[in-house]
C-alpha cells in the first residue's frame, strides 16, 4: 500500500462525512468539476483504496460566516480589504457517490469490490489526475479489462490517456448497445472499435492462440471504408498496412473487407454484393415487414412446397394448385404476399438475383463467402447507400439467420461424418424426405467445408463453437427492425438475442433512442455504451436498462461531450466513464500497425 500512496501526490482534501449512499469531502479551493474521480486510502479492517466520484460541490468558508454579508461588503468596498483575510478561508465542499474499493488479494493482485464498506474517519482524499493515473490503472485493472479498445477513462472533463478501457472479446457475442443522439460521436466510436478489432485479430494471429473476432457492419452512410468525416481513410487505411501478397492479408483480410452495390470495384478486398432469391426464407421477410397470420401461413406453405424457388414462383404467378394438403388460401392473401415480395423483381433490385435452374438462372450469391469469412475472423462492412431500406435489412437478416442455423448444426453434429447432414437439415434441405429448402446454399457450404474454407472440421474432428471466432452483427438504425411492433411477427434477431451467445453470435444495436427498442432485446444486452441522449425519457430508459447501477450519472447523460460515454456491463462491478479518441488520432499515433 505504501508504494502506491507515494505515487498519489499531494492530498486534495479530507473525508468529512460518509454513509452508504453519499460521501462529503472538504477540499482546498482548487478547480474541480462534477464527475471528477478521487482516491481515498483507508486502513480500517484491511488496506483498501476507495474510489469516490463527485456529483455536486459548493463553495464554503472555513469559519461560519454569512456569505451574503461577505458578498455585499465585497461589492461596496475595496477588494484588497478582503484578499488576505479570506483566501485561506475559502474551501470546496464535495458530495458524491462511493463507486467501490480495491483490495489486495493473497495473489498480490488488486481486486475491485462494490461499496459495502466505508473508509475510516477523516481520511485523506486525492484527486485522480494524469500524474497519478498509474495508480488508477493498477487498482482498477480488473475493471479496465483487455481485448477490444474502447477509449480512455474519463475523470470529470479529463480523459486519462494512460488508462485505456477495453471490452473483452467475448462481449461481441453477448450483445452490445450503443446509444446516443445525433452528433454524439457514435460513428467515430464504431471506427475506433473496428480498428481495435483488426489489431486484436493481428495479435491472436501472431500469438498463435485465442479466438479471433468477426464483424458484419451494415453501413448506411458508406463512411467506415473511407471515413469522410476525418482526414484519414477508414478501413481502407487499416487494411493497407497488410501486404495482400503476404500471409497477413490472407489471414486477416481475404477474401474481402468491403461489400457494395456499386458497379465499379477497383481495390483488392472489395467486392460487389449479390445475394440470391434462393437465400431468402419466409422468416427473413417476417423479420423486416408485417404479415398477417394467414399471410405467414401461406408463405410458409409455399416455401415448404417449392423451397428455394418459392419467390420465383410467386413473382411469376406459377405457384401451382398444390401448396400442401388441406391448404386453402384466399386470393387476397396470395396477392398480399406477392406484393410484399415484389421489391425482389428484376429491375426492382440490384442486390438479389433470380434463381431457377429449370430456365438456366443459376445460383449467384456471395453469401457462402460471407459466412466463410465470418467463421474465419474477418471484419466486413457493407455499403448500403444504393440499397432500399428493405434490401438493407434483408441482407442483414439473411446473413444473421444462415450463420445462426449453421452454428446450431455444428453444435448438433456428433462427428465429422454427420456434420454434412446436420448442415443440410438445418437449412431445410432433406432430399430423403422430399424437402428442398436452401439446397443451392447448402451445397455451396458443403463444398466450402470439404475445401477447408468453412473451418468446422480440424484434424478429422468437429471443432467446438468455443474454438470459432466471436461473431457480431451490427444493426444500424436499429428501431426500424427491433421495435416491439415488428418483433411481434417473429424475428431472427429476437432468436439471436435470446440464444445467440451460446452459439457465439451477438448483436450490436445502434440507436439514437433507447425507448424505441423492444424491451426483450434491451434485457439481453450485456454491454451498454451510452453517450449523450436527447431527452429525459431516453435518459431514464438508459438508466433503467443498464447492466450496472447508474445512480449518480443521470446528469452526465445530458451534458457529455462528443465521444464521451458511460460504459456499463454485466461483467463489471462499476460503470466506467470513457472518452473515445478521434479515429484520426489513432492513425497519427501509429496505433494502426
Amino acid at each position: 500500500m505504501e508504494d502506491l500512496l507515494g505515487k498519489l501526490g499531494n492530498k486534495f482534501g479530507v473525508l468529512a462525512e460518509s454513509d452508504t449512499t453519499q460521501l462529503k469531502v472538504m477540499a482546498k479551493n482548487e478547480d474541480v468539476a462534477v464527475g471528477d474521480l478521487f482516491i481515498i486510502p483507508s486502513r480500517r479492517g484491511h488496506a483498501r483504496f476507495y474510489f469516490f466520484r463527485a456529483t455536486q460541490y459548493a463553495n464554503v468558508m472555513n469559519r461560519t460566516i454569512d456569505m451574503g454579508d461577505v458578498a455585499r461588503n465585497k461589492l461596496t468596498m475595496d477588494d484588497s480589504y478582503f484578499a488576505d483575510d479570506l483566501n485561506d478561508e475559502k474551501l470546496i465542499e464535495l458530495k458524491g457517490m462511493l463507486l467501490g474499493y480495491a483490495q489486495k488479494e493473497v495473489n498480490g493482485k488488486w481486486s475491485f469490490h462494490r461499496p459495502r464498506r466505508l473508509p475510516e474517519h477523516l481520511t485523506e482524499v486525492y484527486l485522480v489526475t494524469e500524474e497519478n493515473a498509474v495508480v488508477v490503472r493498477e487498482l482498477l485493472a480488473s475493471q479496465l479489462g483487455s481485448g477490444i479498445f474502447v477509449g480512455y477513462l474519463l475523470a470529470g472533463e479529463k480523459a486519462l490517456s494512460s488508462v485505456p478501457v477495453y471490452m473483452p472479446p467475448h462481449a461481441l457475442s453477448h450483445h452490445i448497445g450503443v446509444f446516443g443522439r445525433t452528433g454524439g460521436g457514435k460513428s467515430n466510436l464504431l471506427m475506433v472499435l473496428i480498428e481495435s478489432m483488426f489489431r486484436y485479430n493481428e495479435k491472436v494471429e501472431l500469438d498463435g492462440n485465442g479466438r479471433k473476432v468477426s464483424l458484419l457492419a451494415i453501413d448506411p452512410h458508406d463512411e467506415f471504408c473511407t471515413w469522410p468525416s476525418g482526414q484519414r481513410n477508414g478501413i481502407e487505411e487499416i487494411v493497407s498496412k497488410y501486404d495482400f501478397k503476404s500471409g497477413s492479408w490472407n489471414s486477416l483480410v481475404a477474401p474481402f473487407y468491403y461489400l457494395t452495390a456499386r458497379d465499379t470495384i477497383s481495390k483488392e478486398g472489395q467486392r460487389r454484393i449479390r445475394l440470391s432469391r434462393a437465400d431468402i426464407g419466409p422468416q427473413d421477410l417476417l423479420s423486416i415487414m408485417e404479415f398477417t397470420d394467414q399471410q405467414t401461413a401461406f408463405a410458409n406453405q409455399i416455401y415448404s412446397f417449392h423451397g428455394e424457388r418459392w419467390i420465383n414462383r410467386l413473382l411469376s404467378g406459377d405457384i401451382g394448385e398444390h401448396t400442401g394438403e388441406g391448404a386453402a388460401f384466399l386470393p387476397g392473401t396470395i396477392s398480399a404476399v406477392e406484393r410484399r415480395v415484389s421489391f425482389l423483381r428484376r429491375g426492382q433490385t440490384q442486390i438479389f438475383t433470380s434463381y431457377d435452374p429449370e430456365i438456366d438462372q443459376e445460383y449467384e450469391s456471395v453469401l457462402p463467402d460471407i459466412i466463410c469469412a465470418l467463421e474465419s475472423g474477418r471484419i466486413i462492412t457493407v455499403d448500403t447507400t444504393l440499397m432500399t431500406e428493405l434490401e438493407q435489412f434483408l441482407v442483414t437478416t439473411v446473413v444473421a439467420r444462415t450463420l445462426f442455423m449453421l452454428r446450431k448444426a455444428l453444435k448438433s453434429a456428433r462427428s465429422a461424418e454427420t456434420l454434412e447432414r446436420e448442415i443440410c437439415i438445418s437449412l431445410g434441405f432433406d432430399p430423403e424426405n422430399g424437402s428442398t429448402g436452401m439446397r443451392a446454399f447448402a451445397e455451396s457450404m458443403i463444398e466450402a467445408l470439404n475445401e477447408g474454407r468453412l473451418p468446422y472440421v480440424r484434424n478429422g474432428e468437429v471443432v467446438r463453437i468455443e474454438e470459432l471466432p466471436h461473431v457480431n452483427v451490427l444493426i444500424e438504425e436499429a428501431p426500424s427492425v427491433l421495435n416491439p411492433e415488428r418483433l411481434r411477427f417473429g424475428s431472427i434477431f429476437r432468436d439471436i438475442s435470446r440464444q445467440g451467445r451460446k452459439f457465439g453470435i451477438g448483436l450490436t444495436v445502434i440507436s439514437q433512442q433507447v425507448t424505441a427498442i423492444d424491451h426483450g432485446i434491451l434485457s439481453q444486452l450485456n454491454t451498454e455504451i451510452t453517450m449523450a441522449l436527447g431527452n429525459e425519457a431516453e435518459r431514464k430508459e438508459a438508466i433503467k436498462n443498464a447492466s450496472a447501477d447508474l445512480y449518480g450519472f443521470e446528469k452526465e447523460l445530458q451534458v457529455m461531450g462528443k465521444g464521451q460515454a458511460i460504459m456499463t456491463a454485466s461483467y463489471r462491478d462499476v460503470p466506467l466513464p470513457v472518452q473515445a479518441p478521434l479515429f484520426d488520432s489513432l492513425v497519427e499515433r501509429g496505433c494502426i500497425r
